[in-house]
Formats: C-alpha cells, structure tokens, sequence
C-alpha cells in the first residue's frame, strides 16, 4: 500500500517526539520506517525528514549516521535501502561484540548504572547468565523515568535490582564496584549521555570509582559539544512553572575510566579526536 503523505508525515512526527527510546532502538525503527519510504515518496520528503529527526534528536549518533546515508543515496532507492539494511546488520553485529566483551570484564559485585542504555541492560543480563553474582543499584533517571524502566527488566531477568532517586545514587557510588553507562554519541569533546551522567561520573572520579561506558562504532560523532545537543527532555510537571527541559549532558573523557565497543576496551583517552 501507498503511504499518504499524511501517514509519512504523521510517522515522522512520532519519531521525532519520541523521548522514550535510545539511540540503537529510535535507529533501528527510523531505518525501517526509510526502507518502506525508499522509492515511495519523493527525494525531497526522504531529505526533509532525514533533517527533521537530526534537528529533533541531534544527540543520537547513530541517528545521524543513519540520515546521512539518506542524504547520500535518496535519489537511488534499492541503493538506499541496501545502505539502510547493512548499517542496522553492522550495528547488530558490533552490538554483540561489545555485549560479549563487557559481560566478560564486568566484575562481581555492586554496579550502578543511570537510565536505560540497551546495551548495558544486555551486558549485565549476559553477565548475569554466566554466574556472575551482581547488584545492580539503577537511579529512576527522572524526568523520563527510564531508570524505573530498566529495574523492572532486569528484575524480569532475576537478578538482584534496587531503584533509587537520582540523588540517592550519590550515596550509593560510595559502595558500588562500577558506575556503567550507555551512550547516546561519543563526540569529540566527550560522552553525551542522559542528563545528570556527568555529576555521576565526576563523583565517582573522586571516590576511586571507575567509569565504565558500553557502545559501538556507530556511536562516534565527529561533531564537538554544543547547546543544541542538548535536547528537550519529557516535563517534569504539567504545572505551569519554569523547567530546565535539558535532557543529555557532556561528560568529558577525562572522567570516563574505558570504552568498550566491538574492537575490545580502551582507554577513553584514545577516543574522539585523538584516537
């Protein structure tokens, strides 16, 4: 079936309000929401929308990767669609490998962990299945609550969880073996996370508490820090008083302890500009 331009446009307005999902996730379901477009709809809303999602979600990385392969082959549908479906595979692929390497090095013991990064709920879930005996301490990550999100998978999986508020964690780094995170972008400048990672992650600097961050190649952004990375995060009230809508910060490499991606951990020194 044709789509109407009021199914595309309506899709598109989704995706872009879209607050909920990560980065690999908002990726996977914009790729295939493309591959159904590709040959359907003319160039100029394959290149209208790819700016839109950018300019909606200018944090996510591998979002932009994903947009500018649209703006690199739109004129060529079965070539778009082919880019489209190798990017996702690669993705999956290096997925797995640094899934496999993080469940690997995780130590035994107490890990906290901020909102809900796929990749660090499957390395700790693949951890967990090789007898490796964790806590996992998971902040609610307000104002979008994905933290909550993430205690109810894990205890799913049963293993042992407990949420707190977000400034609880703070608390709680002091007896905790690992602070693990995702990523949204791994910019030249830092790790663009949820909003409240880089307090975290300062924190744990300075109470000998290693930084540990779980990604892939596609999370690299050859793009600087800027306000406009910023996003808009979900409102914390509908009252009507002022908000902070900030919904990711910058957390600088020097307070991130590894990367570990699909070619294995390293240092976060190597990563971004200098690598």
């Amino acid at each position: 079936m044709r789509p109407t331009q009021m199914d595309w446009q309506g899709t598109l307005r989704r995706l872009c309000a879209d607050r909920r999902s990560g980065a690999a996730t908002l990726t996977r379901k914009t790729a295939r929401w493309f591959i159904r477009l590709a040959g359907r709809q003319p160039t100029s809303v394959l290149l209208t929308a790819a700016d839109q999602l950018c300019q909606a979600h200018p944090a996510m990385a591998p979002l932009w990767h994903l947009s500018q392969l649209v703006r690199q082959h739109a004129e060529t549908p079965d070539r778009l669609r082919r880019a489209l479906k190798e990017f996702i595979a690669d993705m999956h692929a290096h997925e797995e490998l640094a899934i496999t390497y993080a469940a690997d090095r995780l130590p035994e013991g107490t890990v906290l962990t901020h909102s809900f990064s796929s990749l660090v709920f499957r390395s700790l879930v693949r951890a967990h299945r090789q007898g490796k005996r964790l806590r996992v301490i998971c902040t609610a990550s307000l104002p979008g609550g994905e933290g909550i999100a993430l205690a109810k998978a894990l205890q799913r999986e049963g293993m042992e969880v407990l949420l707190v508020a977000d400034l609880q964690a703070f608390a709680w780094l002091r007896e905790s073996n690992l602070l693990l995170i995702g990523a949204d972008a791994l910019c030249l400048d830092g790790l663009v996370h949820k909003v409240g990672t880089r307090p975290l992650a300062y924190f744990a600097r300075a109470v000998g508490v290693p930084v540990w961050s779980v990604a892939t190649s596609e999370k690299r952004l050859p793009l600087s820090w800027s306000k406009a990375m910023r996003g808009e995060a979900p409102p914390l009230t509908k009252q009507p008083l002022p908000q902070d809508p900030t919904l990711y910060d910058l957390t600088e490499w020097t307070l991130i302890t590894a990367i570990i991606t699909e070619q294995g951990a390293k240092g976060a020194w190597k990563v971004g500009a200098r690598e």
